[in-house]
């Protein structure tokens, strides 16, 4: 399940440009120092890792498989959208946005993206969970058409998912 490279630029709510492209080996350098300004720390479940080391150790298993995107601003990257293979034709969205751009529509327009660009992967589901108590990113998903799944309202974490039509085969 592979589509070619990926690179799309994008505006905020302000209009301001940004970039949503496929992740590259060589940007390695710049997503290890975007992850070591990330505030706050071991935010979101307990990720990203805290220290050099041990975010290194983190990026080398994640960026192993799945599809990964990063988010550049005024050529910075600042973001990174991960989409991780699970059973069922299911994959996985998480994303990260640094500090300095949450709160412009960049993480919602991400979250529509991620779940248009599964579907051209052919999964017939996004699934992801957050921090009840995180209402932006819960927010922005349900702009992105997730919706809660039974059984997480009251959860430490809440379990959200898009579902695609099943295409029949015959």
């Amino acid at each position: 399940m592979t589509l070619t490279s990926l690179y799309e630029i994008m505006h905020d709510r302000s209009n301001a440009t940004f970039v949503a492209r496929d992740y590259e080996a060589a940007d390695r350098a710049k997503l290890l120092a975007m992850y070591d300004d990330f505030e706050p720390k071991r935010g979101a479940q307990g990720l990203p890792p805290i220290g050099d080391s041990k975010i290194a150790v983190w990026l080398d298993r994640i960026l192993a498989r799945g599809r990964h995107l990063v988010v550049e601003v005024k050529e910075q990257i600042l973001g990174h959208v991960m989409l991780m293979p699970m059973e069922d034709q299911s994959v996985e969205l998480a994303n990260f946005l640094h500090q300095s751009i949450r709160g412009r529509g960049i993480g919602t327009a991400l979250n529509a993206h991620a779940v248009k660009l599964a579907q051209q992967l052919g999964y017939q589901r996004v699934w992801l969970s957050v921090e009840p108590g995180n209402r932006a990113a819960v927010r922005s998903y349900e702009k992105a058409g997730f919706r809660r799944l039974p059984g997480s309202y009251w959860a430490p974490e809440v379990e959200m998912a898009v579902d695609f039509p099943v295409e029949v085969k015959v």
